[in-house]
């Protein structure tokens, strides 16, 4: 009975480690078979994505909406476009950065009726002057509440001709009913034109802030 109960004590060992390693190998495989998972960046929430997005320029915003279908449609969202800076700077003049053309075009296109807080930032080329007044004349679907324009060195907007840069700044005082707020720097504007312009907006127009104007005397602005 002893020898017996040995035997058997021997088998069930045997059969245990054998269990044992067959468990172990089948595990090995598993390790090596499974598939570590790429985070899916098109999971992420919008809100979070459009948190990143507020924080990037506009250049690395528009690579970014590249990813993938869910980021491009945080790209669009209206509340990234209602503070938008436009920078115009030509490369012979300035090492500053600047607003891509081809950007330009899909934000007239795309999210001109979302633009509420506007700025331009001019460089001193007359190209980079003419440039603003371009993007001014396309903005009729818009409807600001405040511009800006800042010239970061002159002559900038002196150089155009009066008709030309009051017939582009008409156009957003004429589309913008609820403009509040006027920013210009080396402008042409003189007394009439300012009166004209400010006519269309008189019941909300608040600040008026001219700077390098020599056109417009004190009591213009008054």
């Amino acid at each position: 009975m002893k020898r017996g109960r040995k035997t058997n004590d021997a088998n069930s060992s045997s059969s245990e480690d054998t269990t044992e390693k067959e468990s172990k190998r089948h595990k090995a495989v598993e390790k090596k078979t499974t598939v570590v998972q790429s985070p899916d960046w098109a999971n992420l929430l919008q809100d979070i994505i459009l948190q990143v997005f507020q924080y990037l320029p506009l250049l690395d915003r528009a690579h970014a909406s590249q990813v993938c279908r869910s980021w491009n449609q945080v790209f669009h969202m209206p509340d990234l476009w209602r503070c938008f800076e436009f920078e115009l700077n030509q490369p012979a003049t300035s090492n500053l950065r600047t607003t891509h053309p081809e950007l330009i075009k899909q934000i007239i296109k795309r999210h001109s009726n979302h633009l509420q807080y506007v700025s331009f930032k001019v460089d001193s080329s007359k190209e980079s002057a003419e440039a603003a007044c371009d993007i001014l004349s396309q903005l009729v679907n818009c409807s600001l509440k405040t511009l800006g324009l800042i010239s970061t060195a002159r002559p900038s907007f002196m150089d155009l001709p009066k008709s030309h840069f009051i017939s582009a700044l008409t156009v957003v005082f004429v589309n913008s009913k609820s403009l509040s707020s006027l920013k210009i720097d080396d402008t042409p504007v003189d007394d009439p034109s300012l009166k004209v312009l400010v006519a269309n907006n008189s019941d909300t127009l608040k600040l008026l802030k001219m700077s390098s104007c020599p056109h417009v005397s004190p009591a213009g602005k008054l």
